[in-house]
């Protein structure tokens, strides 16, 4: 927009008398979404200030705030029209689940209609699933490499451990003695900075015990904590011990019934516990193989402390001194392996 004009100041000066909705007089500009339809076999015209129509005659009307007169009458329409520039995981659920709903995703250029998609790639959890195993295998390869059958007794699939080991390319290498990662100390990095993210969903509690009875009570019912807070744990050497976070983390693989844990919901966010149920189905898996059964493996350990939505100096400190002792394990295991004397 250029400078204000002052007469355009004036004329609101003292607020307008009329009240008028956010967002009325906004102009829909459907360009990209027409073009996306026809790219879908859908061609559409615009028929009027709210609807358009389909080369079958359908007409889909989408969401806008200037609403016709209650005396005229309206069009039947058979479609809800919405067409963002990007699309929410909801938006795809919606218009997957009602067959009345026409979705448009215009910078990706996908469209869903009669309740399924018709255009673009399809994205579902079996894509996700070897991408996570993936990640999976650089955790258990990063520090002292692994034989390919170590790795399907840790809980994969050799039809997994092969996709993975594909994947994953050139960072990792066969030896004699198993696979490692190619670069020593190459997998650490990649598999803190590259993980996704576990996905799944999270909630946030809180309680009035302390933070680290709050993680004996979650590790009681089958958690394992993560980021920071495993400093409290006994016998963890990587995080220096400093105040507590503000924030637990924790990861289950069920439900929980957190108010007879103690536990009620945080609407502030500021504090307490964060309670993780992932979609990655590896987090404990590696954490196992790790030794561990009250927290996550640490690369996930640090991924946790890389993701913080209020990352501190304390959280930061904690990050580098968790991949400083990754890096130095890697190097160790490495010369343990190649460089000693016959």
């Amino acid at each position: 927009m250029g400078p204000a004009l002052e007469w355009v100041t004036a004329a609101y000066a003292g607020r307008p008398q009329i009240t008028m909705p956010y967002g009325l007089g906004d102009t829909t500009d459907l360009t990209g979404a027409l073009a996306v339809l026809k790219l879908a076999g859908l061609p559409a015209v615009v028929e009027s200030q709210d609807t358009i129509r389909l080369a079958d005659g359908r007409r889909a009307r989408f969401p806008t705030l200037t609403q016709r007169p209650r005396a005229e009458a309206e069009a039947a329409v058979e479609l809800l029209l919405l067409a963002p520039r990007t699309v929410t995981t909801t938006q795809i659920a919606l218009a997957e689940q009602t067959e009345t709903v026409l979705l448009v995703d215009v910078d990706r250029r996908r469209v869903w209609v009669d309740g399924k998609q018709v255009l673009g790639v399809l994205e579902r959890w079996k894509d996700a699933a070897p991408i996570y195993v993936t990640f999976a295998v650089a955790r258990i390869l990063a520090v002292n490499g692994a034989t390919f059958d170590k790795m399907v007794r840790a809980g994969l699939t050799a039809g997994q451990v092969d996709d993975a080991l594909a994947r994953l390319g050139k960072r990792v290498h066969r030896t004699d003695i198993g696979w490692e990662s190619r670069k020593v100390g190459g997998l650490v990095d990649f598999a803190i900075a590259c993980y996704p993210g576990p996905g799944g969903v999270r909630t946030q509690w809180t309680s009035d015990l302390p933070l680290p009875e709050q993680a004996e009570r979650l590790i009681s019912a089958g958690c394992r904590i993560s980021g920071r807070a495993i400093s409290e744990r006994p016998g963890y050497p990587l995080i220096t011990k400093r105040d507590m976070p503000y924030r637990l983390v924790a990861f289950t693989e069920h439900e929980l019934d957190m108010a007879t844990l103690g536990f009620e919901p945080d609407t502030v966010g500021y504090s307490g516990t964060e309670l993780i149920l992932p979609a990655d189905p590896t987090i404990s898996l590696t954490a196992t193989h790790a030794g561990y059964s009250d927290r996550t493996d640490d690369i996930i350990t640090a991924n946790t402390l890389l993701r913080a939505d209020m990352r501190n100096d304390d959280d930061t400190k904690a990050l580098e001194e968790v991949r400083s002792q990754l890096w130095f394990l890697a190097d160790t295991g490495y010369d343990l392996r190649w460089n000693l004397p016959n």
